[in-house]
């Protein structure tokens, strides 16, 4: 109940409960707890924090200056977006069940728990702390494992995953390539910086480089880590798809998988 009013019971909703202050679902502030139905919008002012219960799959800490929206909650699909603000969603289900709308990409769950900042020009940042996933605006997809970060960036969509323990250099390099145009200049400078675990970076990028930069890619992951067992250099330099898997590479690297 919010308010005295009764929920509205003709449509899906999930749980919510209040952490601090006063959150409001659809204008309405909520007391302890309350629910949100879909097609409603939960926010946050700056004393405010919420949790979402996602179904039975998992929970959404909605931090303040927030509002979300529930767009749909299904027995194979379960999805929010995130207007502006800040969440902390920590997900136990298979892959692909739990989706995070964002004006700049949708994050997929491939199990999973994760921060995501979106700000009012609507861009963002991914920051995953296990599991993986996956960003994916048109036919641009960005795969972020536990321990890295990826920028977004509206109407371009998201940027290169690097972990977050990578130099000053690397990520400032990366994001003036990814977002600014940085070009070769900045892709020399993310190249020089790599580590053998940034080989992942450099993976996402073979595919966002034109031959030249291919070329200057691979010489760097080959150095940094060697090739998979069956993968060419002249397969890598087409984008054969069977030796561009991320799976392969995951192997090949020892990344933990979901």
């Amino acid at each position: 109940m919010r308010d005295g009013q009764e929920e509205d019971l003709s449509k899906p909703s999930w749980a919510v409960a209040t952490i601090e202050g006063s959150p409001k679902v659809d204008s309405r502030g909520i007391k302890e707890t309350g629910r949100i139905s879909v097609g409603a919008a939960l926010e946050t002012d700056s004393g405010s924090r919420a949790r979402i219960e996602v179904a039975d799959i998992g929970q959404v800490e909605v931090e303040p200056n927030t509002r979300m929206r529930l767009v749909k909650t299904s027995e194979d699909e379960h999805r929010l977006a995130l207007d502006r603000g800040s969440i902390e969603a920590k997900i136990t289900a298979p892959p692909r069940i739990f989706f995070v709308d964002t004006p700049s990409a949708v994050a997929v769950d491939l199990g999973c728990a994760y921060s995501l900042d979106v700000d009012e020009e609507g861009n963002g940042l991914l920051h995953v702390t296990s599991g993986w996933v996956e960003l994916v605006r048109g036919g641009r997809n960005s795969y972020v494992p536990i321990g890295t970060i990826c920028l977004l960036r509206a109407g371009i969509g998201p940027g290169t995953p690097y972990f977050d323990d990578a130099s000053d250099a690397f990520r400032q390099a990366l994001e003036k390539f990814d977002f600014e145009g940085g070009g070769e200049e900045a892709l020399a400078i993310v190249l020089g910086e790599s580590r053998p675990r940034d080989t992942l970076t450099l993976w996402h990028l073979l595919s966002r480089v034109d031959e030249a930069g291919r070329n200057k890619v691979l010489d760097r992951m080959i150095r940094l880590v060697g090739l998979p067992k069956g993968v060419t250099r002249a397969g890598l330099m087409r984008l054969d798809p069977a030796m561009v898997d991320l799976e392969l590479w995951k192997d090949h690297l020892d990344l933990v998988w979901f």
